[in-house]
């Protein structure tokens, strides 16, 4: 992935800096103590944010700021991948695990190269080398203040839910056997993932969705176009499947029983089905998305959104 094809395609397609991503010079490697310390801020920025990608050896396009330019390579021989490494995992303090260091070489010279890390998102705050504590807002660094560093450092107090779907095909069919009388549909499947290192207790997740793509109705008087679904972690335990009362003579069928609603704890690594919804065939027209809100526990609030025609198809 991270190839000299890569960097040229960025280029090509003239893809803009964001919080995920950012472009530096090969002027920004150097071994003078103010450069060391700007390695140590930008870095643990990534890691104290949502982690991405830096690149040393792209420089920004000198008209048009945050776009890239052109390749500005790195003398492996002055700033070695040993020595960039060496910086990050003693200067940055405690150490970003996962954190890798991919070496492009340019074509035409084994001296010349491009540095791309990719930068997890810490699992704690992470201190720079001048003892201060930094992260990405838009295209900048920042210092964080006392209540965003407490807040990142609950990251491995809190358990971390992605919400991920899954769309299976129905083929309409009537009661007589044959297809297609009735419409055919999707049912989309809401899964929760706890990526954290705790347990989750309590999970709830907020959907919004175009009214058109199902046939559950709006209870919104003001906004009729779109409807919102709720899905959590509750379960009931199964008594008695099609349970029956054997009465001496008499037989009387009943239909399942089930005990008091619970929640299910979502272990760190584990997967659980939320919900599943029954969408319209058309929905996965481009246009058609789905945006959320989850909550878990005493986690910050996450948002999403996803258009229909891009989940997965089992």
């Amino acid at each position: 992935m991270f190839d000299y094809n890569y960097l040229q395609q960025l280029i090509s397609d003239g893809i803009e800096e964001s919080p995920g991503l950012e472009y530096k010079a090969a002027g920004a490697l150097a071994r003078e103590d103010k450069k060391v310390m700007e390695i140590t801020k930008d870095v643990s920025a990534f890691a104290n944010s949502n982690g991405g990608i830096l690149i040393y050896g792209l420089a920004e396009d000198q008209m048009h700021r945050h776009l890239p330019g052109k390749i500005d390579p790195v003398n492996r021989h002055v700033i070695s991948k040993e020595w960039l490494e060496q910086i990050i995992n003693s200067r940055i303090r405690p150490r970003i695990h996962g954190l890798k260091i991919h070496v492009v070489t340019i074509p035409g010279s084994d001296d010349d190269v491009v540095y791309i890390l990719e930068i997890p998102k810490g699992e704690t705050a992470h201190q720079a080398d001048d003892r201060r504590y930094y992260r990405r807002h838009n295209f900048s660094v920042e210092s964080l203040y006392d209540h965003e560093v407490r807040d990142i450092m609950g990251r491995q107090k809190n358990p971390d839910i992605l919400i991920e779907f899954k769309l299976e095909w129905h083929k309409g069919i009537n009661p007589d056997g044959y297809e297609n009388r009735k419409p055919n549909y999707y049912l989309m499947h809401v899964y929760a993932k706890n990526v954290g290192k705790v347990y989750a207790k309590y999970i709830n997740v907020l959907l919004t969705l175009p009214q058109r793509c199902t046939n559950i109705h709006s209870d919104d008087r003001y906004n009729k176009s779109l409807v919102e679904i709720t899905a959590d972690n509750k379960v009931r335990d199964l008594i008695m499947p099609n349970a029956q009362n054997y009465l001496r003579t008499l037989t009387i069928a009943k239909p399942p029983e089930y005990g008091p609603a619970r929640y299910e704890p979502l272990l760190p690594g584990m997967h659980i089905l939320l919900k599943s919804i029954p969408i319209h065939e058309y929905s996965t027209d481009v246009g058609n998305e789905i945006s959320w809100i989850t909550y878990a526990d005493n986690s910050e609030s996450k948002f999403g959104s996803l258009e229909f025609h891009n989940m997965k198809r089992v």
